[in-house]
């Protein structure tokens, strides 16, 4: 049966992509596995980063077009619509797609907000083509040695994969730093208003939290509260509240003996059953699935 790419209305791919704990997943593609021998159009809030291993892809991202071959890669910035084609034939190209926290960490961080923002938010950036007969060999050894470790997982590969990404990708941006002297970043105030807001988010995380309750922290209005918090993290505050739950979920679950029902009430999750469907929807695994997957633990 063909692959396809499964999107919301707005075009916006349906799969999650790695894991809460490891935001990043890695495909080896054939074109010609696709219905209709191509990639069609999506985007998510990935970064992707596209190697062609055989054959030539033309790239159509952001308005733009590349038609790149064997040896060569395409950055693709998140929240970018992309399809894939081959030009001729079939091709077959690496995919690694990476969330940028994976890159900055704390949401609201120095890292995120005047480096990894300004990037994310660069129209001129959508794209950022790879070829070794322009200086980039370097970056495109990395990324194949982070193919390399993810499928040898040798101990502490993770460590390894993350510095050759963040060492990727601050080379990339040190690039490109003339183009995103002109991408605005955020004020001071609006950091600070940021950091409360992540601050209590934070601290009642596991206890029942209104969007009038957090709002009243900065203060603002419940709407311009989500509008706010939407620009600054580019998700919404439910969506932060559902991965930062899951991921001290996560945590008790290597850390802890504790029950699935437990962990699910100590992690804020009203009922066993919630916690289940959010936890499957983001991991692709029910909780004890992914904790029997992951962890060495006696719980039955």
């Amino acid at each position: 049966m063909k692959q396809t790419i499964q999107t919301d209305d707005s075009l916006r791919e349906l799969c999650a992509h790695g894991t809460p704990d490891f935001p990043l997943q890695i495909n080896h593609d054939n074109i010609g596995d696709f219905q209709d021998n191509y990639i069609r159009c999506h985007w998510h809030g990935e970064l992707e980063i596209s190697l062609v291993t055989d054959g030539t892809v033309l790239y159509l991202v952001g308005g733009k077009s590349f038609r790149l071959g064997a040896g060569q890669g395409l950055i693709i910035n998140a929240n970018t619509p992309h399809m894939m084609t081959p030009a001729k034939g079939s091709a077959r190209f690496i995919s690694m797609i990476v969330h940028p926290s994976f890159l900055y960490g704390t949401p609201g961080s120095f890292l995120e907000m005047e480096i990894i923002r300004p990037y994310l938010d660069s129209p001129e950036l959508s794209a950022v083509p790879l070829d070794p007969e322009k200086g980039d060999s370097g970056l495109l050894a990395m990324f194949r040695e982070v193919d390399r470790l993810c499928l040898s997982k040798p101990f502490a590969y993770q460590l390894q994969v993350h510095g050759l990404l963040c060492t990727a990708f601050g080379s990339v941006i040190r690039r490109h730093q003339e183009k995103l002297l002109h991408t605005r970043t955020a004020a001071s105030g609006n950091l600070k208003r940021l950091q409360v807001l992540l601050d209590y988010i934070h601290g009642h995380y596991s206890s029942p939290l209104s969007l009038t309750e957090l709002s009243a922290q900065i203060p603002m209005s419940r709407e311009n509260c989500c509008r706010f918090f939407r620009q600054m993290t580019g998700c919404t505050i439910s969506q932060y509240l559902n991965d930062y739950r899951i991921s001290r979920s996560i945590y008790l679950m290597k850390n802890t003996d504790l029950s699935v029902s437990s962990i699910a009430s100590l992690s804020g999750f009203s009922s066993a059953s919630r916690f289940a469907a959010a936890f499957r929807k983001k991991t692709g695994l029910s909780p004890s699935e992914y904790r029997r997957n992951h962890f060495i633990t006696t719980v039955s």
